[in-house]
């Protein structure tokens, strides 16, 4: 069974996958947001899921995932929807590890990826929230490796969100001007 069918065959299972990692698998895939037909990209895809933000996690017609952020952010974030999952169990609330100056090192990313990691335990024990415990659960009960070592899953990730074609969102003003991202999430 696929894993988005799991998740939304198992409200407690997506209530877990939320709570680690902040992804809301929708009950059915939706077109992606567009602000009232200001909103285009330059690929097509179906929406899968949300973070509470708003934000949204969209399956693209490459079979990559993209991401469209409520700020205007957005890029690819994943080759395949089980890289997607596999990224985002081992690096929960992935926008904190996007700092492209840590990427140059792998020594260097190891060293900040622990460092984050670490901050998110311990923000989640001010929540009586055990992350680790939650993030090895979910990661059991979908089949997915933790890895205690998350460098070469963000390695995957730096390489996915800035390869070509970007996944570019482009926003259209009333005047007719436009603003379109880079597709880097990096830009952000």
């Amino acid at each position: 069974m696929d894993l988005l069918a799991m998740l939304r065959e198992n409200p407690d299972l997506s209530d877990l996958l939320c709570d680690v990692c902040d992804v809301a698998i929708l009950p059915e895939v939706q077109t992606p947001q567009d602000e009232g037909g200001h909103l285009t990209y330059n690929l097509s895809g179906k929406t899968f899921a949300k973070a509470g933000s708003g934000s949204e996690y969209i399956l693209l017609e490459d079979g990559s995932v993209g991401y469209w952020g409520s700020e205007g952010e957005g890029g690819r974030i994943a080759d395949s929807l089980e890289e997607f999952f596999e990224f985002v169990v081992n690096c929960p609330y992935w926008m904190d590890y996007l700092e492209e100056d840590e990427y140059q090192d792998k020594d260097d990313l190891r060293e900040f990826a622990q460092e984050i990691f670490e901050n998110h335990v311990e923000s989640a024990k001010d929540s009586d929230f055990d992350l680790p415990e939650a993030q090895q659960e979910l990661a059991d009960r979908l089949g997915i490796e933790r890895k205690a070592d998350a460098t070469d899953l963000l390695m995957r990730f730096y390489h996915c969100t800035t390869r070509e074609p970007r996944f570019i969102s482009t926003y259209a003003e009333e005047d007719g001007s436009t603003h379109s991202g880079t597709g880097s999430l990096f830009d952000f």
